[in-house]
């Protein structure tokens, strides 16, 4: 069984490979494609790195345009010719949805994994989705739902992450593996995994940890650094402050916090399983923001508190996104911790989103193709 693969960013990545995984425990399967890392050590033939996609933001994909429709168009070309089992996307739906469309003209079943964010924005996009795919899994259990009535077949797998992380665990076991202080609070700052994110966000962050540390002068930082290159970048930019770098190992870190001030996206979801007290504050190129407000369709913007139906956690988006609305946040999350309200309602999103996802992505993949 030969089956072409795409993941377009770090998450994509992590989720396919154990899927890829599983499948080939029940068949005889060769996967090629645009594939990361973790993919690659599963066996897939990499005909793009990952990281050529890896990319986010309408004006910061302007200048990356040509090289990405170029890398499509080499990957509709090979899907034509190769003539796969099936094409089995996962995230980055801009880029992969139109890669299946082209996949299902020519007969071969289109598979992506994680919904695009239709219940945040864009809600109308949900017809053209279903004509571009034969199945869609999804990671939260009230998406299928909103497929209803569009001819996708949608299934709810769960998601990885309940799985994978540990809800509110002993913070030293981290902090010993870590080589970080044992006492004292600590700050999770995940200021984005893509360059352009770190360079918006991290001088936020660090003149917000600045003012945190003249009030709580223990305090020390860490950063998880998601390549060689945001390391050495992220490096040059703390100075002298009492913050620590280490490389990768976000999960680990989340484990050892006291609290955590993140970009909006998955690491928010992460926090949350982990059950630790979170800020949430994300500023896009203006002109981005200018083009995508008007279509956001929901109250909130990040994962925890969309599933929790409140703001479980504080989001601050944009001109909200300031130094004195992040300290003013984050002060008592480390000074008394999580409230018994906040790990309550985590704890019920963990439990929600568990499951064995990889088992049942992959008993489905192969379901449809049988």
């Amino acid at each position: 069984m030969q089956i072409c693969v795409a993941a377009g960013e770090v998450s994509g990545d992590q989720i396919l490979a154990p899927i890829l995984s599983r499948v080939s425990e029940s068949v005889s399967a060769a996967y090629s494609g645009i594939a990361g890392p973790q993919m690659i050590e599963a066996g897939t033939y990499p005909i793009f790195p990952m990281d050529r996609l890896s990319v986010m933001g309408v004006m910061e994909v302007l200048p990356r345009l040509p090289e990405l429709l170029s890398i499509r168009r080499q990957m509709k070309h090979y899907v034509s010719i190769s003539r796969p089992t099936a094409l089995i996307t996962c995230d980055a739906p801009d880029f992969n949805l139109p890669l299946c469309a082209h996949a299902k003209s020519q007969g071969i079943p289109a598979i992506h994994v994680v919904s695009p964010s239709v219940w945040a924005w864009r809600r109308n996009r949900i017809p053209k989705i279903a004509k571009q795919l034969d199945l869609l899994l999804c990671l939260f259990p009230f998406e299928p739902e909103l497929y209803e009535g569009s001819g996708l077949r949608c299934q709810f797998i769960g998601h990885p992450l309940a799985k994978q992380i540990e809800f509110n665990p002993d913070p030293r076991r981290f902090r010993t593996a870590l080589d970080l202080p044992l006492a004292g609070p600590l700050l999770g700052i995940l200021p984005g995994s893509r360059e352009s994110e770190v360079k918006r966000l991290l001088p936020l962050f660090l003149e917000a940890f600045d003012q945190l540390v003249a009030e709580t002068p223990d305090l020390t930082g860490v950063i998880p650094a998601a390549t060689d290159d945001l390391n050495a970048l992220i490096q040059a930019m703390i100075g002298e402050r009492s913050i620590c770098v280490v490389h990768g190992q976000s999960r680990q870190v989340m484990g050892a916090v006291t609290a955590v001030l993140l970009a909006s996206g998955t690491a928010a979801l992460e926090a949350v399983l982990t059950g630790r007290p979170t800020v949430a504050a994300y500023r896009m190129n203006p002109w981005t923001y200018w083009m995508v407000r008007g279509q956001l369709q929901t109250e909130f913007v990040t994962l925890p508190n969309f599933l929790a139906k409140q703001a479980l956690i504080p989001e601050f988006i944009q001109g909200d996104a300031s130094v004195h609305s992040i300290v003013d946040a984050i002060t008592p999350m480390l000074t008394e911790g999580p409230t018994a309200h906040f790990l309550m309602e985590a704890q019920k999103i963990h439990e929600s989103l568990s499951g064995d996802v990889t088992d049942h992505a992959a008993t489905a993949i192969l379901e449809y193709l049988s």
